[in-house]
């Protein structure tokens, strides 16, 4: 992941850290009515591979800690487990590469802190509309949905727009992979 601090302080609008990083994102519009529902309710239209990444991202955290807790009571049940957990995902590792692979969209520049991110979108979204938004790393580290509210949409050059926008529902645990991945480049 790439770390790009972003040097012209006056022009900036956030505070917190922030990098620059290629990301997997998804946005749509949505209505102020459902701004403050759950990032991942069903209602909103999740892509399918941010749902199988986000549920196998879930399941290998449950089952870390439960291997955790089990490996202080039984540690030759936990190991067989472990072995067990080697081998699904090795499974899952082999239909991801042959099947999610192609479903992914193609990274692209995203700039995020645990407050909000800047992204290219294709149209100007207006000022203080709503969008919903996924953002999973390429290799893996996170799978997170949040909504948000569009602060800026400036024209480039590129004839894209430049988007900015804060995070209104984030879930605390992405927050804190935000900001785990966060330091972890800065400390490079």
């Amino acid at each position: 992941m790439e770390n790009l601090q972003h040097q012209n302080a006056q022009n900036e609008r956030r505070v917190m850290s922030r990098i620059d990083a290629a990301l997997r994102i998804n946005y749509q519009l949505i209505s102020d009515q459902v701004a403050l529902n759950d990032p991942y309710d069903p209602n909103f239209m999740l892509p399918r591979y941010f749902l199988l990444l986000a549920e196998l991202d879930q399941f290998d955290h449950a089952l870390n800690y439960e291997l955790e807790q089990l490996s202080e009571k039984d540690q030759q049940i936990a190991r067989i487990l472990s072995l067990f957990n080697q081998k699904l995902n090795l499974i899952t590792g082999s239909l991801y590469d042959a099947i999610v692979q192609s479903m992914l969209p193609v990274p692209e520049q995203v700039n995020f802190s645990e407050s909000g991110l800047s992204f290219y979108s294709e149209r100007e979204i207006a000022d203080g509309r709503y969008i919903h938004v996924t953002l999973s790393h390429p290799e893996n580290f996170f799978h997170i949905a949040a909504t948000a509210q569009v602060v800026y949409s400036n024209a480039e050059d590129n004839g894209r727009y430049r988007t900015g926008a804060y995070f209104i529902t984030l879930h605390p645990q992405d927050r804190s992979k935000l900001t785990e991945v966060i330091q972890q480049c800065q400390s490079k």
